[in-house]
């Protein structure tokens, strides 16, 4: 058998208090008839019965503040689900969007570095350099010329907004992208607001849209 429901207590709840509010009035005019007849014993009887009836009320009105704290708890949990869900759909659009540019700005990385072979061992030269091992010749080479690239003046990255990328890239490769947007549609949509803990994308992804607006002028 199903629980019954908040509000089908409150309403047996307020319903019992109807009730009592009424034995109560009936009792205090049953009180002062008694003073005026000078009656002290069906006084003090109607008194004790007074006395039963305030304190049910109380009970009621205790039950009733307990079923509006449930109420409110389960309120508070309904907003918090939804405003998780608000977030979800929020980075979903984020990544979906700027997916298809992340890979579009990694492209021409690997093109002006000279191809995927010159990309391998500038990627595995940062990788092994954050391990503190030693470089060979031609991965010193490739790491060189990957910061050159990024730290064009015009572009002003760096290998930490290169990690932060591939970092979103990975976090979307499960979404579906808009392939028809335009960059700048892309560039006005990093003004939108987004959740928290993915506002560390944003600044490496402006930076990228800037190379991309550079190295792609008719982007």
């Amino acid at each position: 058998m199903n629980a019954p429901s908040t509000n089908q207590i409150q309403n047996v709840l307020k319903k019992r208090i109807e009730v009592l509010k009424n034995e109560t009035s009936d009792l205090m005019e049953d009180i002062e008839g008694h003073i005026i007849d000078g009656n002290s014993n069906e006084c003090l009887s109607n008194l004790g019965k007074l006395k039963d009836t305030l304190e049910n009320t109380y009970e009621m009105v205790d039950r009733l503040s307990n079923c509006i704290d449930e109420l409110e708890r389960k309120v508070n949990e309904l907003e918090q689900e939804i405003n998780n869900l608000k977030d979800e759909v929020n980075k979903t659009k984020f990544f979906s969007v700027y997916r298809i540019w992340i890979r579009t700005f990694m492209n021409e990385v690997i093109t002006k570095l000279g191809g995927g072979e010159k990309w391998r061992l500038a990627e595995n030269g940062l990788q092994y350099l954050s391990n503190n091992m030693v470089l060979t010749k031609e991965e010193k080479v490739c790491v060189e010329n990957l910061k050159k690239l990024l730290e064009d003046k015009d572009i002003g990255m760096d290998i930490k907004d290169i990690k932060v990328l591939q970092e979103a890239r990975e976090r979307s490769n499960s979404m579906f992208h808009k392939n028809n947007q335009s960059l700048k549609e892309a560039e006005m949509k990093l003004r939108e607001p987004i959740p928290n803990d993915i506002m560390i994308y944003k600044p490496p992804l402006k930076k990228a849209l800037k190379a991309i607006k550079k190295w792609r002028p008719d982007s």
